[in-house]
């Protein structure tokens, strides 16, 4: 098949040269067709670059895109594990005030029992009120006037109070000792609950945080979808951008012999019509020369003949 394919070629060539009018215009043929075809190539390699391109921009947008969302990803990490540690520490503090206020409600408790205690054994029910009536009395006696009589029954009643007093010191401290623990377990809860309530504050913050960066990772992962399939278009588009580039070199190689064969064929057809004025014009002198040898009448008709051959080859 090879063969004859071959043998086809070479008569093809062989009916070329001998019939060159033949040739040439199949040249011109050829030149008009692979005109057509590089024109359209070149719209399709433009058309197929501006796509290859497109896809290329996309992909630097989709890169940009990853970037800014795994950094704003680190970002709330730092910021989330910041604010975890800060709630571990509050935590911390929180179960330490819980451990003191029971420590300090089960002294009071003990305290109260103590008292409950006291209060039975004493016959003093109230024995801050006997420390005011003492307050009362020893001011009456500092600042006012009084007939002796009644100094003396105040200040026998002075010393039954004080009496009464001393005996009612051990509830008087226990008393005081459970107003300071009350006191106190009142700042520890109220610090227990500020401790609790930015724990809450925190752990929500954080919460946000956490979701966001699942959001954010979610979206990453759709948008790295999106970019390798940009970069597959664009790996596609560049290949084939390559092969119609590579077709176009062909064609246009091949409109270079194209070219180079016509401008031959010119060649050709000019030195064979030289060549042919050339045998004209010796023919035209050996007519004239004849003519003038046997006494001829050499006519303006062949005068002209003569100049105008001769005007053409000195053109040429």
């Amino acid at each position: 098949m090879d063969l004859s394919n071959e043998m086809q070629k070479e008569t093809k060539e062989k009916n070329k040269d001998n019939n060159p009018k033949q040739a040439k215009k199949e040249l011109f043929t050829e030149l008009d067709k692979l005109r057509n075809k590089i024109n359209s190539s070149r719209n399709e390699l433009n058309k197929t670059n501006d796509q290859k391109e497109s896809w290329f921009r996309k992909r630097d947008s989709l890169l940009s895109a990853i970037r800014k969302n795994i950094a704003q990803i680190k970002e709330n990490r730092k910021k989330r594990d910041s604010l975890t540690k800060n709630v571990k520490c509050l935590k911390e503090k929180r179960n330490k005030l819980n451990e003191e206020t029971g420590e300090k409600i089960s002294e009071l408790k003990r305290l109260k029992d103590e008292l409950k205690n006291l209060a039975k054994k004493s016959k003093i029910k109230d024995p801050r009120r006997i420390k005011r009536d003492i307050d009362t009395i020893e001011i009456k006696l500092e600042t006012e006037v009084m007939p002796f009589e009644k100094e003396k029954e105040l200040l026998k009643k002075l010393k039954l109070l004080k009496k009464f007093l001393g005996e009612a010191s051990a509830i008087i401290n226990a008393l005081d000792k459970i107003k300071k623990l009350n006191s106190q377990i009142d700042v520890c809860r109220k610090n227990t609950n500020e401790a609790h309530n930015e724990i809450q504050k925190l752990a929500r913050q954080s919460q946000e945080l956490h979701e966001n960066i699942i959001k954010d990772s979610k979206e990453t992962d759709k948008i790295k979808l999106s970019r390798d399939e940009a970069f597959k278009n664009f790996a596609d588009f560049e290949k084939k951008f390559n092969a119609i580039n590579n077709q176009l070199k062909e064609k246009l190689s091949r409109m270079n012999e194209v070219r180079n064969k016509i401008n031959q064929f010119k060649l050709e057809e000019d030195e064979k019509r030289k060549l042919k004025d050339s045998i004209l014009i010796k023919t035209k002198e050996r007519e004239i020369e004849e003519k003038i040898k046997t006494g001829k009448k050499i006519t303006t008709e062949d005068f002209l003949v003569f100049q105008e051959t001769i005007k053409n080859e000195d053109i040429s």
